[in-house]
């Protein structure tokens, strides 16, 4: 009687498998079915488990799993990219409601600027939502964005040590091999054909842009790991490990073919440069405004000179992919994004203030093409991508108040990110920032040419490095940078 009394939570679980595969046994009377229906039932009871008892691996799966998320139906027109999002949403009312940590880390992230615009860029979606041509649209994605800020940007203010900040970009980084793997499978399928790069990784990416603009992203940082491993905290084995990772994601970006991505990576190695040589925020900015200046008034010249240029992207030489960049006269795909501008300026011509409201632009771009503008590749049901810009989206969508808003945080992640460069002392969070805002960078030049922050395949990149700046930044103007190090 003491053995049983000793191993009772033994016989529990027994008792409590047993019933349950005799329970699926009688209900499905099937073997598969019922092996199915309790890895089902085990599975869930696991993140159910993790969600409650360990949620810092309940994330990191989560995150894990966004490289390798399907978009699928849930109803009502709604999509939601499984199983991340669908993680993410029953992740976050447990942690508004019963998590104190998360609770505190609002409290804190609301102090600081870059929260604040954030909030004040969903308050003015709000109001553009509320009037726009497609109200059950607009409401959709504005509850999206809202659970991208408090999976992404929020979770990471409740942490209480630097080190686990850099994890969850680890784990993303890792459940992006399956998906390399699988794309390089379609690539020897394609004989390496550039013209077979548009859709080597369906389903998991839409297409070899946001593909490679999340790779882009990632490189950065994963290059800071790799190169100052000592300063990081790595181990040797830990070193190696992340330069195998580092150079299969290297040989996948320039794989994927995607031109904006691969000159985002230049665009931040040159302002890497500019931190070097510790340029500061306000020249930064004067440069930006003279560059765009001076495009603006040599537009002519710019235009007739690159109008030469003949090389497309899909004729399957390489050379030529790439050189096609600046081909604006008979390359479909860069005529197609200029026929996407102009359609989304002539709409925030219609509604300059709030916009059509998000997510609105596919279904309302058609009616402001023009036969000159029209591509073979054109659509008119917008099942073609979208605005093609980040900025023209927010400037069409929600109008001049959405997109001083949107330019606004931009600038505001930059001014902070610098901000925490040049005046930080712990090495470890200092190579943390700039590994984080070269990313941004990545993605803010790409979104010059691409609007992916409505997929939480981009979003989980921009908002947790924008909530890994805000820590920083925090962590510094509390004085409290000292207390970190020595607890971290």
């Amino acid at each position: 009687m003491s053995w049983i009394t000793a191993n009772r939570l033994v016989f529990l679980i027994v008792a409590l498998a047993s019933t349950l595969f005799l329970g699926a046994w009688w209900y499905t009377s099937d073997v598969s079915e019922t092996a199915i229906l309790l890895a089902t039932i085990c599975g869930c009871t696991v993140i159910i488990g993790l969600l409650i008892y360990a949620f810092s691996w309940y994330y990191l799966v989560l995150i894990g799993l966004i490289p390798l998320s399907l978009d699928a139906m849930i109803g009502g027109g709604a999509k939601l990219s499984l199983p991340s999002e669908g993680l993410l949403v029953l992740a976050i009312p447990v942690l508004l409601f019963f998590n104190k940590s998360y609770a505190k880390g609002i409290a804190r992230a609301m102090k600081h600027p870059i929260s604040r615009i954030i909030g004040l860029l969903f308050i003015i979606e709000l109001f553009s939502a509320l009037l726009s041509s497609h109200i059950d649209v607009s409401l959709k994605r504005l509850a999206i964005q809202l659970i991208f800020t408090f999976g992404f940007f929020m979770v990471l203010q409740m942490t209480e040590t630097k080190k686990w900040l850099i994890t969850p970009f680890l784990a993303y980084a890792i459940g992006l091999i399956p998906v390399m793997y699988f794309t390089l499978k379609n690539h020897i399928h394609v004989n390496f054909q550039p013209q077979g790069v548009f859709s080597i990784c369906q389903p998991y990416f839409n297409d070899h842009t946001i593909y490679g603009a999340c790779l882009a992203f990632i490189i950065p940082l994963l290059i800071i790991l790799v190169f100052q491993n000592k300063v990081m905290h790595l181990s040797n084995r830990q070193k190696i490990g992340l330069g195998i990772l580092l150079f299969v994601i290297s040989v996948s970006e320039v794989l994927a073919l995607s031109r904006a991505s691969l000159l985002s990576l230049i665009v931040a190695l040159l302002f890497y440069g500019l931190l070097r040589y510790k340029v500061s925020f306000k020249w930064l900015i004067a440069g930006l405004l003279t560059l765009i200046f001076g495009v603006w008034s040599f537009s002519d010249a710019i235009y007739a000179s690159v109008e030469k240029n003949e090389a497309v992207s899909n004729d399957g030489e390489l050379v030529n992919h790439f050189s096609s960049v600046v081909n604006v006269k008979n390359d479909a795909s860069n005529l197609e994004r200029i026929n996407r501008w102009i359609c989304a300026y002539r709409m925030f011509e219609d509604r300059p203030w709030l916009g059509f409201g998000p997510g609105t632009y596919q279904f309302e771009y058609n009616r402001y093409q023009t036969v000159a503008n029209k591509t073979y590749i054109s659509t008119n049901t917008g099942d073609r991508g979208n605005a093609h810009s980040e900025y023209l989206a927010f400037l069409s969508e929600t109008g001049i108040m959405g997109f001083i808003g949107f330019v606004t945080l931009m600038l505001a992640s930059l001014y902070y990110g610098m901000q925490n460069h040049y005046r930080i002392a712990d090495p470890f969070l200092k190579r943390l920032n700039l590994g984080v805002l070269l990313g941004l960078i990545t993605y803010y030049f790409h979104a010059v040419f691409n609007s992916f922050l409505d997929q939480n395949k981009m979003a989980f990149l921009v908002y947790a490095s924008l909530g890994v700046i805000v820590w920083i930044n925090l962590t510094l103007r509390n004085g409290s940078e000292k207390t970190v190090q020595e607890s971290s």
